[in-house]
Order: structure tokens, then C-alpha cells, then sequence
């Protein structure tokens, strides 16, 4: 079970990975872009801390935040209210977002790109729920101190280490090789022991599984009520 209390710096992987002579010469900038690359490639949600963030939309778009890696979801501000996004089907919402078809929608909605938050209304504000890699003061990632994640880290750095040293002929390809093979078995571990859900994510899971009739309000409520349990009124 991954430990998710706890987050250390990016610089102890460093500092593990220069005790090794061959991984002496490597740099800040190598180790960071490894190591948040091979974050994404996990996509475990306990890898990642929950932000939130309002956003003012206008001309129907709003740019999104620059530290975003998934989205949970997107509520429109309504006076006092939360008014939860869906995502928009519409295959041209991005180009022609202002424009209205035959059918018009009732409800707000959104779409995304690479740069904005695309509504489908002109003005107003937005509340968006995404999960980022946190970071410290200095915005070196922060990663779980969690002994099986920070071994698969640093073999990965190791590895793409190794595949630069043997392009220059420095290191045998026995020797990357192994570093390959340590990554994968290691990648395995991590990815198993991070996404092992604990007892009580099992017991919400259980609650969704065995609802007699399904929830089709959960979206509106935010999924507030999706894992909770259900109860029959028998008198």
C-alpha cells in the first residue's frame, strides 16, 4: 500500500544517484526532466496533489492553469452556487465556440487544448479541480517517500543515463541493458503499489458496485454522495 502522507525533494534522488561514479557527471536539469517524465508515464493519482483554481472566462475561453496535469472537473460560478461543466461533444467547440446549433443546449459545458478552457457561454467564472506534481519552494518536484516509487525514479534516470553513455560508447550495452531491465521490474512494483487501493477506497468502491438503482445525479452533486452508502427505507 503507498504511503501518500509524506513527499520529499527531488534533490534525495539526486543525491542517492551521485553516490554511483558513472552517474557523477549528471545534471539538474537531466534528473528533473526525467523524473516528472517518468511520473506521467505512472499516472498513479497518489502521485499527484488536488488544486483548484478560479478562472475568469472570456470570449468563451479561460487559460488554463500552467501546472495542470489531469483534470477532475470544471464548475461554473452562479451566484452562490457550483454548477458542475460536461464535457462538450461538439466536434467544432474549439473553432466556433459562440456559435449555437439547431439543438441548443440547455447546460454549460466546456472543452479543452493545449493552452485554454473552452465554454460554450461568452463571460462568467469557472472553479477548475485538477491534480499537479507539487513541488518545494525552490519548484523542485516533490515526490512520495515512498521506498518502492523513488527506487523506480531513480532506475529510470539511471537507464536514460546509461542509453547516452552507450551512444557514446562509454558503457557497454550489457550494461544498459541491465539498467533496462532493473527500470521495468522496478516500473512493475511501483505501478502495482501505487495504484492499490486502500481499505476504504475499497469500501466507496463496494458502495458504487452494489447500488440497487444507479445515480443519475451524481454529476450534478460533484460525485459528493457516489461512494456513500446506500440505504433502504423498508416502512
Amino acid at each position: 500500500m503507498a504511503n501518500t502522507g509524506d513527499l520529499v525533494s527531488i534533490k534525495l534522488i539526486a543525491d542517492r544517484l551521485m553516490r554511483n561514479p558513472i552517474l557523477k557527471d549528471l545534471t539538474w536539469e537531466f534528473i528533473v526532466d526525467n523524473a516528472i517524465e517518468v511520473l506521467r508515464i505512472l499516472e498513479a493519482p497518489s502521485l499527484f496533489v488536488n488544486r483548484s483554481e478560479g478562472l475568469e472566462v472570456k470570449d468563451f475561453r479561460a487559460m488554463k492553469p500552467v501546472d495542470i496535469m489531469n483534470i477532475n472537473g470544471i464548475s461554473k460560478v452562479e451566484g452562490g452556487n457550483l454548477i458542475p461543466l460536461t464535457a462538450n461533444s461538439d466536434i467544432l467547440a474549439d473553432d466556433y465556440p459562440g456559435m449555437q446549433s439547431l439543438a441548443v443546449r440547455q447546460e454549460s459545458t466546456y472543452s479543452l487544448n493545449s493552452r485554454y478552457v473552452i465554454t460554450n457561454f461568452e463571460e462568467g467564472k469557472i472553479i477548475i479541480s485538477y491534480k499537479a506534481i507539487a513541488t518545494d519552494d525552490e519548484c523542485y518536484p516533490l515526490v512520495l517517500n515512498n521506498a518502492v516509487l523513488l527506487r523506480c525514479v531513480e532506475s529510470y534516470i539511471k537507464w536514460k543515463w546509461f542509453d547516452v553513455l552507450n551512444d557514446m560508447d562509454m558503457i557497454s550495452d550489457r550494461k544498459l541493458n541491465k539498467a533496462e531491465t532493473d527500470y521495468c521490474f522496478n516500473a512493475a512494483q511501483a505501478d502495482a503499489n501505487l495504484k492499490l487501493p486502500s481499505i476504504d477506497e475499497m469500501e466507496a468502491l463496494v458502495n458504487q458496485i452494489t447500488q440497487l438503482l444507479p445515480d443519475r445525479s451524481a454529476h450534478a452533486s460533484r460525485f459528493e454522495f457516489l461512494g456513500s452508502r446506500e440505504r433502504m427505507r423498508i416502512q
